[in-house]
């Protein structure tokens, strides 16, 4: 591990130790999302089936999905920028029928400008709201959440759940969730194929979550390829968890190395916002950019992924108008299926559907 992902992992301790998530074991109904290491195959299995349900419900105008969370109130909690998982958790529960409050994208605004602390803040939501879903910039930030929400809900005799949108450089399981799916759905799975994961991979809390789930679902004949510079390799935590779980690894600071044998490849941006040293940014971010010269070279069945937003790693407007354009171009399809499969887990966790 790194010495500022150590120093991280270090200081959240004392938030991952307040709350042991609780695994899912098939039943989904009161539980928080703080992580991928809740789910198992079955788990996934099982909500993918709502996701696919639910998919095509959206796509037929069922009018009874509206009732599903019609009784439910989800609050939006963001400390970090969002427009994806933010606008994407809105129309979900919007979509079955609840209600949203949020502080999201304006957290300046609140309580917190005034220097309340995330205890308080989450505290408060809980009092109006049904489940949280919560982005922060603290690794653990949804551990310490669903320690404080658990107390709460001792004393006020109803408990509230926090769904994690994604806490500083830690997990996101939700996208991970959402990513997965895209790959069950476009190439069967990932058993007998190789995921490529390019560009940030130090600060990608996206990359971390979708190597952890494929970790956890061990995928007979899974190679994961991670792709980067030095400076910017998987953390050696993740790193050491899938070879725990046999997944082939392949690490390399070189594209053409792995590109002609992806079936997936699962491109990031380079994250400026998570740089102390604005020269250490400049002289790295342009060290992968996909192209469609670059795309040239993948298997024409491949599927290109990104959790979105892009910069510069996807070249320049008219570049990126044509990987736009190209079939395997999946990121589009991906950023839809994220309002599916968050429609999903809230129905689950609030227990209006039995995966």
């Amino acid at each position: 591990m790194t010495d500022s992902a150590a120093s991280q992992h270090r200081q959240s301790q004392p938030f991952l130790s307040l709350h042991k998530p609780t695994p899912i074991d098939g039943s989904f109904a009161g539980k928080h999302i703080v992580t991928v290491d809740q789910f198992s195959k079955a788990d996934l299995r099982a909500l993918f089936d709502v996701v696919f349900r639910f998919r095509e419900g959206v796509r037929a105008g069922d009018r009874s999905l509206i009732e599903l969370c019609a009784t439910h109130v989800m609050a939006s909690l963001f400390y970090e920028a969002s427009t994806r998982t933010d606008m994407s958790f809105q129309a979900a529960m919007r979509r079955l029928g609840g209600r949203v409050i949020a502080a999201s994208n304006g957290v300046q605004f609140s309580s917190v400008y005034k220097g309340e602390d995330l205890a308080d803040s989450i505290r408060a939501a809980a009092c109006y709201a049904d489940v949280i879903v919560l982005r922060h910039p603290e690794v653990g930030s949804s551990y310490q959440a669903a320690w404080y929400l658990d107390q709460l809900g001792e004393q006020l005799g109803h408990r509230t759940l926090v769904i994690s949108g994604g806490d500083g450089v830690g997990e996101h399981p939700t996208q991970a969730l959402l990513d997965m799916f895209t790959i069950v759905d476009l190439k069967g799975g990932t058993s007998g194929k190789m995921i490529t994961m390019v560009g940030d991979l130090k600060h990608g809390r996206t990359v971390h979550s979708l190597a952890k789930l494929i970790g956890r679902l061990e995928p007979k004949d899974c190679t994961l390829a991670l792709v980067s510079p030095d400076m910017l390799q998987m953390p050696d935590y993740i790193v050491e968890y899938l070879r725990q779980r046999n997944i082939a690894l392949v690490q390399t600071d070189t594209l053409a190395d792995v590109l002609p044998d992806s079936d997936v490849v699962y491109w990031t941006r380079v994250q400026e916002e998570r740089f102390d040293n604005r020269a250490d940014y400049e002289a790295i971010r342009d060290a992968f950019v996909m192209t469609p010269d670059v795309l040239a070279s993948a298997k024409p069945d491949m599927i290109l992924m990104h959790p979105l937003p892009r910069k510069n790693e996807m070249g320049d407007a008219a570049q990126r108008d044509a990987l736009d354009r190209d079939p395997r171009a999946a990121y589009f399809k991906q950023m839809e299926n994220g309002m599916f499969v968050r429609m999903a887990i809230l129905a689950a966790v609030l227990g209006t559907v039995k995966p």
